[in-house]
């Protein structure tokens, strides 16, 4: 995915957190009595046991034709720090003017080559941060070109439960330990990188807690608010000049009513960031569980509709049964990266990147030099792909999983 600049320069690019982290993905359960001590985990306990979790180019590929940079101009009601002070999170030698931004929303990293022209690394490096941990060292931030804030949820944490709010009500969201979101997001664009906030997570409800039409999680509290929940997540992008919204949807999409939802939160937030942010390219992620994913599966379905709405994909490809590490898992994983590209996104692969689990429980929990191998034949067989994300940066430690990415495409693609 590099890409050759001609003659351009290089440009730069709070509350009580509810969180709880995805099964890879893991939250705290909607209910003491509603999951297993497998399946619960606190702000501060890894989960043993997860079942599941956590750009559009051109017209070319059929997709929305609409550029969406990701560039960092001023949001409406933008917001600047609540007056909290917290300590820098990278570096200020490491800053925005040694990145730039192409118009997939990909952070770059420029290097100038004979001639005058510029290398741009496009492939992304996308970690998730769990907003309950310690803020990430400069050392990580260095490795990423995207981070994604986990999770904006509806519900109130507690040791005995999830205590859903039952108007679909999206609660205040932490940045991270000794960060606000503002001051947070802030920093991060600094650096030159592009910060989405997720919203979701196991912690909402998920298909592994019990039988569809059968169990009530915090999901369904908001399956007849989609419009209210558009509001709510635009107003969190406006007031923190976050880059966008990513949807980590993990619960039942057995009746009509939860696929109309999905499928309309997606293409209302696409409507309403284009509206509200002309110009400003907001971007639309999801993070699927890779089995809900496969051809035929209601979610598969419903990523083919909002595909021109969606900026890129990231499936969890862990605690799915298969695993990237194996030669038979690779080629499934393989099998379903395929159908995405080319029956979903048209053929483009760099809207599809590929998901790795770091936190120890999940199945597999991907390690260097195994994880960067899996990217390397990636590379070979999608050279445009869209880059990898994993779960989670509290286990990247000292950019151990990350750096090793960050290396090998300033060695293959910008030497």
């Amino acid at each position: 995915m590099g890409s050759c600049a001609c003659g351009s320069d290089p440009v730069g690019g709070e509350s009580d957190a509810t969180a709880a982290s995805s099964s890879g993905h893991d939250d705290a359960p909607v209910d003491a009595s509603a999951a297993t001590s497998e399946e619960t985990r606190s702000p501060s306990t890894a989960t043993a046991d997860a079942t599941g979790s956590a750009d559009a180019s051109d017209g070319s590929t059929g997709r929305d034709a609409t550029s969406r940079d990701g560039s960092e101009g001023t949001s409406p009601g933008e917001t600047t720090s609540d007056g909290e002070t917290a300590p820098p999170l990278a570096d200020s030698t490491t800053t925005a003017d040694s990145t730039t931004t192409d118009d997939s929303g990909t952070t770059a990293d420029p290097s100038t080559t004979d001639g005058g022209m510029v290398c741009e690394d496009d492939h992304r490096v996308v970690a998730f941060v769990a907003n309950w941990e310690a803020c990430p060292t400069p050392e990580q931030v260095a490795a990423y070109s995207h981070v994604v804030i986990a999770f904006a949820v509806t519900y109130t944490w507690t040791e005995t439960g999830n205590i859903c709010d039952l108007d679909c009500g999206v609660q205040p969201v932490d940045g991270c330990v000794g960060a606000s979101l503002s001051e947070l997001v802030e920093d991060l664009h600094a650096q030159g990188k592009q910060v989405l906030l997720s919203f979701g997570g196991a912690g909402m409800g998920g298909i592994w807690e019990g039988t569809c039409g059968e169990m009530v999680k915090c999901w369904d509290a908001c399956i007849d608010r989609t419009d209210e929940l558009v509001d709510q997540l635009t107003e969190l992008v406006v007031a923190h000049d976050l880059d966008g919204i990513d949807i980590d949807y993990e619960y039942c999409l057995d009746t009509p009513a939860y696929r109309e939802f999905l499928e309309g939160l997606t293409l209302g937030l696409r409507d309403r960031f284009d509206a509200v942010f002309p110009g400003a390219s907001k971007q639309i992620t999801h993070a699927p569980m890779d089995h809900e994913v496969e051809v035929g599966q209601p979610y598969f379905e419903i990523l083919t509709n909002t595909a021109s709405a969606i900026d890129f994909l990231m499936p969890q490809y862990y605690n799915g049964g298969d695993s990237p590490f194996t030669e038979d898992g690779l080629a499934r994983i393989e099998a379903n990266y395929e159908a995405l590209v080319q029956q979903v996104f048209a053929g483009d692969a760099s809207a599809v990147t590929v998901g790795f689990c770091i936190e120890p429980g999940c199945q597999p929990v991907a390690s260097q030099p195994a994880a960067l191998d899996v990217i390397r034949q990636f590379d070979a067989q999608y050279p445009d792909h869209g880059g990898l994300f994993f779960w989670a940066h509290p286990d990247d430690v000292g950019a151990s999983f990350s750096a090793p990415f960050r290396a090998y495409y300033d060695e293959t693609v910008c030497p």
